[in-house]
């Protein structure tokens, strides 16, 4: 059975105020379902349940869905997990529908071989022979109990791995198992012996590394010996494993990190351990100076409160710096822990305890505020110019913030602190001139940015670092939960929302040629694939089934949740309705016209923002000509708009 037919099984056979019952109180008046809305501040009853059209509307703050849709809003969890946790509470069994993929022979021997690896290396270190590991663990104050979790292992000195991989009966079975070992970095080819193989790790202390979903992806591991190559080395780079997306520990901090709303990001996997091992659960570990963009997109869809627990060196502090820029361009204002003189988390906790860690926390500002105050020189500059100077400085840090308030009452608290005495108003309008230079000069720049092809993976990647951490890409999400991943969707448009709820409510529409055009006009990808679909599936079924199977369609988590909410808000108020040729050109023109004026309007504040990094008279001038132009037809279509 397959997620396909769970996911139907809920829609169809659970009335939805039983799955929203689980979290929220409901009661009858007359015949709706009534339920204070968790999404917005709620006094009287807005959201209505509707076991009959299986889905839930809020007529205050416009949430809407399906039953597996408010499970994924009101817990912030993604599709897969919305699944089990609906199962849970309605005694389902969730394994029974885990989908029957084809099989991809080289992904699952990959996956086989790693986990039996982890599990090699984790047999040998609780024979507790090898002093090296029982020393580690002792001296690092980690439990039995924390070991298994971790599943921490050890790499003897000879070639266990190789041992086992050669000990496979079928031939044919035993030579594509050495070669995946091989291409996955955990073995080697002997220079002097092309046919014999060695173990890549020896004589070191294993720690496995883990996707998302806890399936074991590559390993680091630690040298016992001073004279040992390089103190950490990580697995290779390979189709499995890439040193940049992978938060170490998130499978086991994920519920954690819902439960407390909040995260903490250290730099190595020993400090992310030590953390845990200490009660802070909500942890995960980065490696290098930056998150990658899925990591990050992946912890902010959880939560917006974030604290930066890097090391205390100047590498720990530059990553910070980066790390907080990522963060501030997706809106999020990171807060900041500093543990000096102790090296690291994990030094701190061992000196100091975890009662002083959480203070910390409690204590933390931000890294703003850090960085800002790391500008201001102690004695502060009397001649203006040097002031602006610094302030100029202040624009650029609070930038990747943009517009949102904290960077404005920041700047304008800065000015302060510099003495300068020019309105609050007028230092705001500085920097949002500053920032218009900055948006300007990327959009000139993008249209000769040159195509960069992804560089190959690198070769063994062995790291002299006192504790790099762990990174590596997970295991595609299509391979392991038959989910379709693509890359993060664009934000809709109000009028985009509009052209998709007025198809959704009205069907017959579809019918029309003129509703092609509508798509030309529409910049999001998404939703240009969306009405395709549903296009082409209205014309294969029944009315009587059309909000079911648009429902269904919907729910699938290849499409955002902006996109199901304006679905679901349309369906909700769907009733099935004719109507004439008059009728149908009206509301597609009017769709038309105003996905149009949207566009010139776009194409204006673009023109307007490259006035701001005009440097000639000329071009000025040309910017000048467009933006007349784009005004005159915007004024034709509002023209006509009202005579229609």
């Amino acid at each position: 059975m397959s997620l396909d037919e769970l996911k139907l099984k809920i829609k169809e056979e659970i009335p939805i105020s039983s799955v929203i019952g689980n979290y929220l109180s409901i009661k009858k008046s007359g015949s709706s379902l009534l339920s204070l809305c968790p999404f917005h501040s709620d006094s009287k009853p807005s959201m209505h349940i509707n076991d009959t059209k299986k889905m839930f509307k809020c007529f205050a703050c416009d949430a809407a869905g399906d039953a597996i849709g408010f499970v994924m809003k009101y817990r912030n969890l993604d599709f897969v997990d919305a699944l089990k946790e609906i199962c849970q509470k309605q005694g389902i069994n969730f394994d029974s529908y885990q989908e029957d993929k084809k099989s991809n022979p080289k992904l699952d021997m990959a996956k086989k071989i790693l986990t039996k690896t982890a599990q090699l290396y984790r047999k040998t270190a609780t024979t507790h022979k090898f002093i090296p590991y029982d020393d580690f663990i002792k001296k690092r104050g980690l439990s039995e109990e924390i070991a298994t979790t971790y599943n921490l292992g050890f790499a003897p000195a000879r070639n266990s791995l190789c041992d086992y991989l050669s000990s496979i009966p079928n031939d044919k079975d035993k030579t594509f198992a050495l070669s995946i070992a091989e291409e996955l970095g955990l073995i080697k080819r002997d220079r002097n012996n092309n046919e014999v193989h060695y173990d890549t790790f020896r004589d070191r202390i294993i720690f496995p590394i883990w996707d998302q979903f806890g399936q074991v992806i590559g390993f680091t591991s630690r040298a016992i010996r001073d004279d040992q190559k390089a103190k950490y080395m990580n697995s290779v780079d390979s189709f499995v494993f890439n040193k940049r997306n992978i938060l170490y520990g998130f499978h086991l901090a994920k519920n954690a990190i819902r439960e407390k709303d909040a995260v903490i990001l250290v730099e190595g996997n020993m400090d992310q351990i030590a953390l845990y091992n200490n009660g802070f659960h909500h942890t995960v570990a980065v490696m290098g100076v930056a998150l990658g963009a899925p990591s990050l997109e992946r912890l902010i869809g959880m939560t917006k409160n974030i604290y930066l627990a890097l090391d205390s060196d100047g590498a720990g502090f530059t990553a910070m710096e980066r790390i907080n820029r990522q963060l501030a361009a997706s809106g999020v204002v990171a807060k900041y822990l500093e543990f000096s003189p102790e090296k690291d988390p994990d030094e701190f906790l061992q000196m100091q305890g975890a009662l002083a860690f959480q203070e910390k926390i409690d204590n933390a500002g931000t890294c703003f505020d850090v960085l800002l105050n790391k500008i201001l020189p102690e004695k502060l500059p009397e001649v203006l110019d040097r002031k602006l100077e610094i302030l100029n400085r202040v624009f650029e840090m609070m930038s990747p913030l943009g517009r949102h308030l904290a960077a404005s009452e920041r700047v304008v608290g800065l000015a302060k602190r510099l003495g300068l005495k020019a309105e609050p108003a007028q230092i705001v309008k500085t920097y949002e001139e500053f920032l218009e230079k900055i948006e300007a000069k990327e959009k000139v720049a993008a249209r000769f940015q040159p195509k960069v092809k992804p560089a190959p993976a690198s070769k063994y990647d062995e790291v002299e670092d006192e504790d790099p951490g762990i990174s590596a890409l997970e295991i595609s999400e299509l391979e392991l939960q038959s989910k379709v991943i693509e890359e993060p969707k664009k934000i809709l448009s109000k009028t985009e929302k509009l052209v998709v709820q007025e198809l959704v409510q009205l069907p017959a529409l579809f019918s029309e040629e003129k509703t092609l055009e509508l798509l030309d006009l529409v910049s999001s990808v998404e939703v240009k694939k969306y009405i395709g679909k549903v296009r082409k599936v209205i014309l294969e079924i029944d009315e009587s089934e059309y909000s079911s199977v648009i429902s269904n369609l919907t729910s699938s988590p290849e499409y955002s949740p902006e996109l199901r909410e304006a679905v679901s808000s349309a369906l909700f108020k769907y009733k099935a309705r004719e109507l004439d040729a008059k009728t149908k050109n009206k509301i597609l023109h009017d769709l038309k016209t105003k996905l149009q004026m949207e566009l010139l309007k776009n194409k204006k504040d673009e023109i307007k923002k490259l006035q701001q990094a005009c440097e000639s008279e000329e071009e000025m001038t040309k910017l000048l000509q467009s933006l007349s132009e784009l005004e005159v037809n915007l004024q034709a279509l509002k023209k006509t708009k009202r005579e229609i």
